[in-house]
C-alpha cells in the first residue's frame, strides 16, 4: 500500500454531489434565436415570419459542419411549440424555457419532435415510416416537427417518397431539413 491516497477526480470528499461532465459544445449551445451568433439574417427572417404568422411548412438550413444547423432546428421547434409559462402562448421567437414543451424539447424527450439522421437512415423504408406518422396529430404540442439532419444523404427513392407529403403536408406538421450541400 502506498502512502499516497488516490481519489476519484470527479468526486471528492469536499464535493458530495459533483456536477456531471458536459461537453463544452453542449454546455454553451444556444437555446434562443438571440443566442445564435453570426445568423442575423436568419433570425430576422424567422422573426418576421413569426410576427406576421406566415410560418412555412418546411425550412431548409444549410452550412458547413458545426455552424449550428441542428441547434437552430431545435430552437425553431421550441419556438413553434412554446406555450409560455401561463400555458396560453402562441408561437414566439423567444421561447420561455419554462413550459412543458420547452423543457421536453431541450432535454430531447418531446414525443412530437422527431429527429432523423438521414446519413444513417437513407432508405425509402425509413422515409415511409416517417410519412406514416405524419397523418397523426401531435400528442401534446401545437405542431409535430420532423427534423431531418443530413438530408442530402437520402436516396433518390427516399426523396421521391417524401415529395408528395412535402408538397401537401397536414397543417399540424412542420419539416426542418439540415444539410451541408444544396
Amino acid at each position: 500500500m502506498s502512502d499516497i491516497e488516490t481519489t476519484d477526480p470527479v468526486k471528492t470528499s469536499l464535493d458530495p454531489d459533483p456536477i456531471p461532465y458536459q461537453v463544452l459544445a453542449r454546455k454553451y449551445r444556444p437555446s434562443t434565436f438571440s443566442g445564435l451568433i453570426g445568423q442575423e439574417v436568419l433570425v430576422r427572417t424567422l422573426t418576421n415570419a413569426f410576427k406576421t404568422g406566415r410560418l412555412a411548412h418546411a425550412f431548409i438550413l444549410t452550412g458547413v459542419r458545426g455552424v449550428g444547423k441542428t441547434t437552430t432546428a431545435r430552437i425553431i421547434a421550441r419556438a413553434l411549440n412554446c406555450i409560455g409559462p401561463d400555458g396560453a402562448g402562441e408561437p414566439t421567437t423567444e421561447p420561455c424555457s419554462e413550459c412543458e414543451h420547452c423543457k421536453a424539447i431541450a432535454e430531447d424527450r418531446h414525443v412530437d419532435i422527431l429527429e432523423m439522421d438521414a446519413a444513417s437512415r437513407t432508405g425509402v423504408d425509413d422515409i415511409r415510416e416517417l410519412i406514416d406518422g405524419v397523418r397523426y396529430r401531435p400528442t401534446s404540442a401545437r405542431y409535430k416537427v420532423y427534423i431531418i439532419d443530413e438530408v442530402h444523404m437520402l436516396s433518390k427513392n427516399a426523396f421521391n417518397a417524401l415529395l408528395k407529403t412535402l408538397e401537401e403536408p397536414p397543417e399540424h406538421v412542420k419539416f426542418i431539413f439540415a444539410t451541408t450541400e444544396i
